[in-house]
């Protein structure tokens, strides 16, 4: 056992209140390496502490320290009624939190019936017996074996005791010990039955005496008060059994014949006499809670169950309470569990032993596990809320709850608590404070207008205006708010010297006219954090490079140029080189393989280097990346050529461009670029299918703005969501480089090697249209190019009159309706109005809305609307193709975006089931996004070559 000395801090209330004062939670050797200990004062007698634990095991314990001699403290338990109505602790504390009796803290009690929800343990409140519960009616494996309560006796203290029931009873003459109370009769045992119990449950053979007229009315039994009642019935050994309980009185059973022969002078009209008794110690007690195992006895380790059984052994969430030998102080203590890397929980030894630690004389375990629950008012709010982690993620309700009481008035404000930034300030930095909360004397929250509130300085550092602070001379002073009586500090300390400066980015390349925002750091001390205003630092250029902001804001000239970016602060400077209307900057050129790893995602991947005739833009060398979509791995396939080490990014690109030799296969060309702060962005080399040449393309992929500096390139992938075109292929990748104008023009090729289908964007196909395909936009290299021709000869698609598809063009709902009612040979009914107020008879699809409407295919929209010319949504797309082609199946997949209460959500999933659509590489469907006429056209297909296939 380990014993650590206490110590106890006094908290004290200045004129600024000081809120992390110990008040004494010492440290437990045996929990752990103590990594943080924060105690507040939260009301005249309570003491909040929270503390975490790190070692063999986390601990995460929070404790309430209640000092019974405050005349406003109390700690009260509350019962549900009926006893049965179970809540959690933060919804009881708020229940029973008003003014004059504010909840300071809460926390689970007594055990209860996870089943029946009633509690298992005596429970006696203002000396009526509310409970008699099950304790000392189990084994030693039980933690609640033996008859102990906590409870506060008729003087106020709180005691841990243990109790006995005694039921005597005068009878026909004789003065009889009950054994027990409700419960299944025993052998040769005598017992008491009464309600909420509707029947004894016995058998014939016992005597069995009802007794009605009872006054005081069972139902407020007072303990240690005499009962009184008339014999109403009496059953003889083997007559009957199971007798009816009155409402009004109660049935004393024995069993066995010597029982027989005792009670056979009892006659019907007896009167009858029984008193209850707890022991002396709890006599006109306030309150009496069983409980258990008891954990502490008179200052040492004593736990009343075996210690063998899980329950003792395990590490689990656990909650106490204690008391000092004078019964004035206790503590109501929790520690969270069941929460690897946070808190672990504890043995009730390991527990006992930390209750030992903070001073408990007498301690005895709560319910706990995924009951312990504890709540608290803290410091600067209004009510009590739930503090600690339960163990299964959300609060348990619970049966009886402990509750600490402050019955102090709400009085007029006495502390005022106003915050600033971390810090030293910068001599000339203005620091705006905020105000928080107030108090009264008895740390209740009240209300202040903060426009009311003013502020003064003491120590000559500077000058106030408002809420705002201006730092004017170096040295230590305070802040000073006040309100009436009310009132607050804020030490400061004002420095008017610097390290240095540090500017970011540390060098900056880019296009002229270009601008970009910079930001300095003021160093002090080899780091220590310091508050300063962006004003007092002073921008300057130095040479013919453009102007920049008081503010930072760096605007590049309109020639090439080079020379510096000057911040100062009175003596200190700093500066970093700049380049204006730089040629883009070579990032890599791919002659080495040493910088280049493959990586993938559900595909094969492969990088190598290639050269020779067709294989090489620029340099000597190519980077291949070989990729096998054709895995059986379902989902999303990407295939990366992944930079070992990210590579710098001088400055701030626009964009970033690429030589690519394409397979036409349609897939999607990314890449991933990390920006200051660590963060991953995914940039677009082409749109979304749109890798559809052969031959070498010059692609240009946009950097998003206002990134944190420096940039670095992480990868370059490949990427197939449509399982239909995940193949087996291989692209080249030349002339990596970051430029810093919008659309900068391609690099010079190789001589002789070509640029295939020349420059561009990355969003053309750069192929010549298939002369088999009736639609001028679209060649069989186009990734939808069979689905469109599976359509356009089933009639379905009619295209455009200029004889184009249009393939990335949004479809519109009207006409998903014309090639659904085409593909079903739909026809409307004549003698039917349309519903739609928003479709002409003039409008081209007017028959073909009116035909998918008539079939229950395509629904309209609030207000009478089918909006033939909105965009159909993907989500909208799944609905309808299910519809029309009654779809069913199951999934476990999921996406990221759709919810299970989304109204397309089962519809997704059979589009899923189904293998029609796997979503989009970051694991989402993108439900609200419009569908495009391709891929309205490869869903449409995929469905029909489906159903033939059933068929």
């Amino acid at each position: 056992m380990i014993r650590m000395k206490r110590t106890k801090i006094t908290t004290i209330l200045l004129t600024f209140l000081l809120v992390f004062q110990s008040f004494g939670a010492s440290a437990f050797a045996s929990f752990g390496t103590l990594l943080s200990d924060v105690s507040t004062q939260v009301s005249p007698g309570v003491t909040y502490t929270k503390q975490q634990y790190n070692g063999g095991y986390h601990r995460a314990v929070n404790l309430l320290n209640i000092n019974l001699n405050d005349p406003y403290t109390a700690l009260e338990v509350s019962l549900p009624e009926p006893l049965t109505a179970v809540s959690t602790v933060s919804n009881r504390a708020l229940q029973n939190h008003y003014e004059g009796h504010f909840v300071i803290g809460a926390a689970n009690a007594g055990f209860f019936d996870m089943a029946g929800k009633m509690p298992v343990n005596l429970i006696a409140k203002d000396n009526k017996l509310i409970n008699i519960g099950i304790s000392g009616t189990k084994t030693a494996k039980s933690p609640t074996n033996e008859p102990i309560a906590f409870g506060i006796n008729r003087n106020g203290k709180a005691v841990i005791d243990r109790y006995k029931i005694e039921m005597i009873t005068t009878i026909g003459g004789q003065t009889l010990n009950l054994d027990k109370f409700n419960g299944t009769r025993g052998e040769k045992a005598i017992h008491l039955y009464q309600s909420p119990k509707q029947t004894t449950g016995t058998n014939e053979w016992g005597t069995e005496i009802i007794i009605s007229d009872v006054t005081p009315s069972p139902s407020s039994q007072i303990i240690g008060q005499t009962m009184t009642g008339t014999v109403s019935k009496v059953t003889r050994f083997g007559e009957g059994g199971n007798a009816a309980i009155p409402s009004n009185g109660f049935v004393i059973s024995a069993h066995g014949q010597e029982w027989s022969e005792k009670l056979k002078n009892v006659q019907i009209g007896d009167m009858v006499d029984l008193s209850l008794s707890l022991g002396d110690v709890w006599q006109d007690a306030q309150y009496v809670i069983g409980t258990g195992p008891q954990l502490v006895k008179n200052g040492q380790v004593s736990i009343s169950m075996d210690e063998n059984d899980s329950f003792a052994k395990s590490r689990h969430p656990r909650t106490a309470i204690t008391t000092n030998q004078a019964g004035d102080q206790v503590y109501l203590v929790t520690v969270d569990g069941r929460q690897n890397g946070y808190s672990n929980g504890a043995t009730l030894r390991e527990f006992a032993n930390y209750l030992i630690s903070i001073g408990a004389y007498n301690a005895i375990n709560l319910d706990g596990g995924g009951s312990t629950a504890i709540a608290v008012r803290e410091l600067g709010t209004a009510q009590p809320k739930l503090v600690n982690s339960p163990s299964e993620g959300v609060e348990r309700k619970v049966s009886s709850v402990f509750q600490v009481i402050s019955t102090a008035p709400t009085s007029d404000p006495k502390t005022l608590k106003l915050t600033k930034p971390d810090g030293k300030i910068l001599k000339g930095t203005k620091v705006q404070l905020a105000y928080k909360y107030a108090l009264d004397q008895y740390m209740n929250l009240v209300q202040v207008n903060a426009n009311d509130i003013t502020l003064s300085v003491d120590g000559n550092v500077g000058s106030t205006s408002g809420l705002t602070f201006t730092a004017e001379n170096a040295g230590s002073g305070k802040i000073i708010a006040s309100y009436n009586d009310a009132t607050g500090e804020v030490p400061v300390t004002v420095v008017d010297k610097l390290d240095k400066i540090e500017i970011q980015p540390k060098s900056v390349v880019i296009g002229t006219n270009e601008s970009i925002q910079l930001s300095a750091n003021a160093i002090y001390n080899g780091g220590e954090p310091i508050i300063f205003d962006k004003s007092v630092i002073k921008w300057s250029v130095d040479g013919n490079i453009g102007t920049i902001t008081p503010d930072g804001k760096f605007i590049a000239g309109q020639e090439k140029a080079a020379g510096n970016i000057i911040a100062q602060f009175e003596n200190v400077t700093a500066s970093i080189p700049v380049k204006v209307g730089v040629d883009p900057v070579m990032v890599d050129g791919f002659e080495s393989l040493a910088k280049w790893s493959a990586d993938q995602a559900k595909a094969k991947a492969a990088v190598e280097l290639a050269s020779g005739s067709g294989n090489v833009q620029e340099g000597k060398n190519s980077l291949k990346l070989s990729y096998d979509f054709t895995t059986a791995e379902e989902g999303i396939k990407v295939a990366y050529a992944s930079a070992k080490t990210p590579i710098d990014l001088k400055g701030y690109p626009k964009e970033l461009g690429l030589w690519v030799k394409g397979d036409g296969a349609g897939h999607w060309l990314r890449a991933n670029i990390t920006d200051g702060t660590g963060k991953q962005h995914t940039i677009n080399f082409t749109e979304e299918h749109g890798l559809t040449w052969t031959g070498w393309k010059y692609v240009r992929a946009g950097v998003p703005a206002n990134l944190t500096l420096p940039l670095k390139f992480d990868r370059i992938y490949v990427a197939e969501a449509v399982k239909e075109k995940q193949n087996k292929g291989a692209i080249y990748f030349d002339g990596l480089q970051s430029a810093y104008v919008n659309n900068h023009p391609a690099p010079q090729a190789n001589p002789n090697e070509g640029a295939g289908n020349g420059n561009g964007n990355g969003t053309g196909s750069g192929q010549v249209p298939d002369p088999n395909v009736s639609f001028k936009d679209i060649t069989n290299k186009h990734w939808a190019y069979q689905s469109v021709v599976f359509l356009s000869n089933r009639g379905i698609i009619k295209g455009y009159e200029d004889n184009t598809f249009r393939p990335n063009a949004e479809i519109t709902r009207a006409m998903a309706a014309a090639m659904i009612a085409r593909e079903f040979k739909l026809t409307d009914s004549k003698d039917k109005a349309l519903p739609f107020n928003d479709v002409k008879n003039t409008h081209y699809a007017y028959t073909a809305i009116k035909a998918v409407s008539e079939a229950g295919i395509i629904n309209g929209q609030p207000g009478g609307k089918f909006a033939p010319d909105a965009p159909l949504t993907r989500a909208e797309m799944a609905v309808i193709l299910n519809r029309a082609y009654k779809l069913e199946g199951e999934t476990t997949k999921t996406f990221t975006d759709v919810k299970a209460s989304h109204w397309a959500a089962k519809d997704i999933a059979i589009l899923a089931a189904n293998n029609v659509t796997g979503g989009y590489e970051d694991g989402s469907f993108k439900p609200s996004k419009p569908t495009t006429r391709a891929e309205f056209s490869s869903f449409m297909e995929r469905v029909i070559k489906m159903n033939t296939n059933k068929e």
